[in-house]
């Protein structure tokens, strides 16, 4: 939702997710009460973890943005939160948690709300101007994907043991420096500008970047099943977007967008059933 805003206020998406991450940094020293980045991060166990991450983070995120804008909002969010299924199938094979009944009901649930909700209006086309901009959504499909399954890989491999928002904040550090030589080689190109309102969209955005995966990482850690924990996790966003559009935007919710949100709540009930 904050990405359209960007495009509406012609934020560039760059500086303001550099920015971003900087805030990320900040509101995990602030929650902890003291620097949230090791001085010895390098020495840890999920060092390099922690790279790979940044280096996702960075990439998926500009990806998302630009997929947003180019590729359309729909069809973005109906491929982006497919994600959950890579999540899911990866812990299910490869670290053997349980495909119930329930669970798999709860899976085609969540895929048919994924679509329903982000279905365009009567009237509406998913429409490209160019076939290769597919290429787009389905790259964010995948980074998310690998996303989801680093931050699943980490907990349950004893990687970050109770260090999950040192991990967490290190990452974001990380991606921000990354970003940074980025930034300051447009600007000294002067391919781009930094201003001030890429800085308050960047801290707009950094708060709930930071608590969305923070709070992830803290669930994995306190038990929770990768192939649970995700799919909820993406159908609750849908959930939440469509009605913060209703009642904030005043946006229709039309009889498919209805149909998306009862799967939405069949799914959250079949997949919980296994917390």
């Amino acid at each position: 939702m904050i990405f359209k805003y960007f495009e509406k206020y012609q934020v560039d998406n760059l500086n303001a997710i550099v920015v971003n991450y900087f805030t990320c940094v900040l509101s995990s020293s602030i929650f902890m009460g003291h620097q949230s980045v090791p001085s010895d991060f390098y020495a840890k166990l999920w060092f390099f973890s922690s790279i790979m991450l940044s280096i996702l983070f960075i990439v998926g995120f500009n990806l998302m943005a630009i997929s947003f804008q180019k590729a359309g909002l729909a069809l973005t969010a109906i491929i982006q939160k497919m994600s959950l299924l890579i999540s899911a199938a990866f812990a299910i094979v490869f670290y053997d948690e349980i495909l119930t009944n329930y669970k798999l009901i709860g899976f085609i649930a969540a895929v048919m709300t994924i679509i329903l909700v982000n279905y365009p209006k009567k009237g509406q086309k998913i429409e490209l101007k160019n076939k290769w901009l597919i290429a787009l959504p389905l790259t964010v499909f995948l980074l998310s994907g690998f996303i989801e399954i680093l931050l699943f890989y980490v907990e349950v491999s004893g990687q970050v043991n109770g260090d999950g928002m040192y991990f967490t904040a290190t990452a974001f550090g990380l991606a921000g420096c990354m970003g940074s030589l980025l930034v300051l080689f447009r600007v000294i190109t002067k391919r781009a500008q930094f201003r001030l309102k890429d800085v308050i969209g960047g801290v707009i955005l950094g708060l709930p970047n930071y608590l969305s995966i923070y709070l992830l990482v803290y669930l994995l850690g306190k038990g929770w099943e990768g192939s649970i924990l995700f799919p909820l996790n993406n159908v609750s966003i849908l959930l939440m977007v469509t009605l913060i559009g209703a009642f904030f935007y005043k946006e229709k919710i039309d009889k498919l967008k209805t149909i998306g949100l009862c799967f939405g709540i069949i799914a959250i009930v079949l997949i919980g059933s296994g917390i």
